[in-house]
């Protein structure tokens, strides 16, 4: 299983942040959306390999993890508006115990430290300055490991570290999140990882 988790860090944690701005007032909800595509989508099919978790850490209120199935997750489209559509659906829910709000999207409260404990036990930390991709052994089951338009803030980037996370770079520029899974996945497809 290829799992991502994107951390964004203004992205609004109730269902009432609008469809229509969800790059303002839903605090970046845009971009957590288009890296979900990237790690979910193919030209014509789901990867059904792969699960997108997004951490919305912005306020009112306590963190929200929404993880997306690529196996069972159905009504899954590339239109960012019909995806936040299901995100907002998944916020009704506000327990610690995670529960199915549609098919394959899983939704409870946590923390950074606890949805690393859900997702794990091997993390890969994609940071612009890691280790080049190209030149490293990467584990079959692990959980890469993003940020929104902001970088992990220290206390994250330790707990993430403590876990023994493998810290690999994909190239000498800083680039968009959702462009850094596509890469992820080209990579992993070309090994046949």
């Amino acid at each position: 299983m290829r799992r991502f988790l994107v951390v964004g860090h203004r992205a609004a944690t109730t269902p009432s942040f609008p469809l229509d701005d969800l790059a303002g007032a839903a605090g970046r909800m845009d971009i957590l959306l288009a890296s979900a595509n990237a790690a979910l989508l193919l030209a014509h099919d789901i990867r059904r390999d792969a699960e997108a978790a997004l951490l919305l850490l912005g306020p009112p209120d306590p963190p929200r993890l929404v993880r997306i199935q690529g196996h069972r997750v159905r009504s899954y489209q590339p239109d960012l508006r019909s995806n936040a559509a299901l995100v907002r659906k998944a916020l009704d829910h506000g327990s610690r115990v995670e529960r199915e709000a549609s098919p394959g999207i899983l939704a409870s409260k946590a923390s950074f430290e606890e949805a690393l404990d859900r997702l794990g036990p091997t993390f890969v930390y994609l940071k612009q300055g890691g280790k080049d991709i190209r030149q490293e052994a990467i584990p079959a089951d692990a959980t890469f490991v993003l940020s929104d338009n902001q970088e992990l803030t220290p206390d994250e980037e330790r707990a993430l570290l403590a876990r023994d996370a493998l810290v690999l770079g994909l190239g000498p520029y800083a680039i968009h999140t959702d462009h850094a899974i596509a890469l992820v996945q080209n990579e992993l497809d070309r090994r046949g990882v």
